[in-house]
């Protein structure tokens, strides 16, 4: 299947995502989101493929949400023509991806050759492991953005750094580079840029020589246990989104970001 946003390859039992966006930093999109949902509903019916790797044409993984999405988020307008049903089931197509993309049957490793920001990060804490290049900086600007942090990522992040770390990356919005993401869980391997294609590949072989019905049972088990969460609210983080889209604040946050300054919030 052919597609705009992402290349997908495939090598015997390898396949490989490429979001395709190089000039841009693949940056998320509506479009971005729909084809990565194909993406993952074709792999799901995808036998021959038992490792699957994310990555990123260019010098980036990706930048998270396209600035346009955002700004068109402010548009109070556009928010009142929309039924209620219809402006849910588009905040709930990201945490629709994350949880079919978790749900993968292949082994996921994210191949983290750039920035890995916000939703991007999110695709990457949905894969079973992490390899990230020298040099390369996530970070999470939802709150700057006038946002909460979406599509259950939070419990995610939680799951992977813990609840004081997690709390502080989301909430003061701060840079990581790989190297302090190593020392916090975040990612599995830190290796040189131009070793990574390499570095990737050795761990995917260290997984294919591994029994596939055993590998495919003990992620379902890692996968059962990461999501049985006692009082799990994932469900709901599309109404919190809902409440601040459009809000003053969060125009007045996306101009702020545009314009490089401090943004002045009125709390409505």
């Amino acid at each position: 299947m052919g597609y705009e946003t992402f290349i997908v390859e495939r090598s015997g039992p390898i396949a490989t995502v490429y979001f395709n966006r190089p000039e841009k930093l693949n940056p998320i999109n509506e479009q971005v989101m729909r084809e990565f949902l194909a993406v993952t509903q074709e792999l799901q019916e995808d036998e021959d493929s038992r490792v699957v790797i994310l990555t990123g044409k260019g010098r980036a993984f990706c930048v998270g949400a396209d600035l346009t999405m955002l700004s068109a988020g402010t548009d109070r307008e556009k928010q009142r023509q929309q039924s209620d049903s219809a402006r849910l089931r588009s905040a709930k197509l990201g945490w629709r991806i994350m949880e079919e993309w978790e749900r993968l049957d292949q082994i996921t490793i994210a191949s983290m050759n750039g920035f890995a920001v916000g939703g991007g990060l999110s695709l990457a804490m949905a894969c079973d492991f992490r390899i990230a290049a020298a040099g390369a900086r996530m970070w999470i600007p939802e709150v700057r953005l006038g946002v909460p942090y979406m599509w259950g990522s939070i419990t995610r992040l939680i799951n992977l750094v813990g609840m004081t770390k997690a709390k502080e990356l989301v909430m003061t919005c701060d840079e990581v580079t790989a190297e302090e993401a190593l020392a916090v869980g975040l990612v599995n391997q830190v290796v040189p840029l131009d070793k990574l294609p390499e570095a990737t590949l050795a761990f995917t072989h260290k997984i294919l020589n591994k029994p596939p019905m055993a590998l495919r049972r003990t992620k379902e088990f890692f996968t059962a246990l990461s999501t049985n969460r006692a009082g799990d609210i994932t469900y709901a983080d599309a109404h919190l989104g809902l409440a601040t889209f459009a809000s003053e604040d969060m125009g007045e946050a996306v101009r702020a970001f545009r314009e490089k300054r401090d943004g002045k919030f009125h709390d409505r």
